[in-house]
């Protein structure tokens, strides 16, 4: 049985020790503290006697590895979900930070439907320079709508009962299918405006990884035939259609990046996704301008 008002924060760490200790002292500082954190080593590391040196131990903090090694994240994260005993579920990546509030103001608000989330600050991790935000239009209800708006990886908080399900071991966008997973079952995420926590790109990160491009469209391809295949989990037609609708959007703005890096582009996926949501914008802008001025 989960325990009560106890968040379990799921946590995959493959060879993080330039980030981890930055990672567990945001949660540290959390002003709500009754929360478990679960690191699933998926490198084989004693994370546990590491941080012990640094100087670190917390009864709060517990140790697990996957079977293999470079297993990928998602079946860390599912190895991790099978040893959690909150009654909240809180995904966070060794390279990413939560800001000091932020359980004490999401759980509040998934009161409702099980499932809640905020806005979220791209950082690059070299310069500490913001790249952009997750949404620049803000709901107070997210729905799969939403998910067309925003290219940032979004980070909910599940109720244990919306968490039952698993990462799809797919090598990208394995995240985004848990989550509209949850969401369908929960119809909406209640949805805080201001950022809590913050997404942090850098050269290791997968938007740098070699081949990045091919990667992504071989995981978006992969995603396509097994929603038509077995509908990954989905069980409302018009949901499983619109996720089909995300994932070939995703899939095409993937393949304009790659096009953009082979003609010289030097930046990172958050900031060429943000750069067309931006021009789409204002060519629809424009479009509507140039109709209403057009006699009839």
């Amino acid at each position: 049985m989960a325990m009560a008002n106890l968040v379990s924060i799921i946590m995959p760490v493959y060879q993080g020790q330039m980030t981890l200790i930055r990672a567990l002292n945001s949660l540290f500082k959390q002003t709500y503290s009754n929360w478990e954190c679960i690191l699933i080593a998926d490198d084989g590391f004693d994370y546990k006697s590491w941080l012990k040196q640094q100087g670190i131990q917390d009864v709060r903090l517990r140790f697990t590895q996957t079977e293999q090694k470079r297993s990928g994240p998602n079946i860390a994260r599912n190895v991790g979900k099978k040893l959690a005993r909150g009654e909240w579920i809180a995904p966070l990546d060794v390279d990413d930070l939560y800001y000091p509030t932020r359980l004490a103001r999401l759980i509040p608000l998934a009161q409702t439907s099980g499932l809640s989330l905020d806005n979220v600050c791209v950082v690059n991790d070299d310069s500490q320079r913001t790249i952009t935000m997750g949404f620049k239009q803000t709901p107070t209800q997210l729905s799969i709508d939403d998910f067309f708006t925003t290219n940032t990886p979004l980070l909910f908080l599940f109720h244990h009962s919306l968490a039952q399900h698993s990462w799809e071991p797919i090598a990208r966008g394995g995240d985004t299918l848990f989550n509209l997973r949850a969401l369908e079952t929960a119809s909406y995420a209640t949805f805080h405006q201001e950022a809590l926590h913050e997404y942090r790109v850098h050269k290791r990160s997968m938007c740098h990884a070699p081949n990045v491009g091919n990667i992504f469209d071989q995981a978006y391809q992969e995603t396509l035939q097994r929603l038509y295949m077995d509908g990954l989990g989905f069980q409302n037609t018009q949901f499983k259609n619109k996720v089909i609708e995300l994932i070939t959007y995703k899939k095409t703005l993937n393949l304009a990046f790659e096009k953009a890096i082979k003609n010289g582009f030097n930046g990172d996926f958050q900031a060429f996704s943000s750069d067309v949501q931006s021009k789409s914008k204002m060519r629809l802008s424009n479009n509507k301008r140039h109709l209403m001025s057009t006699p009839l």
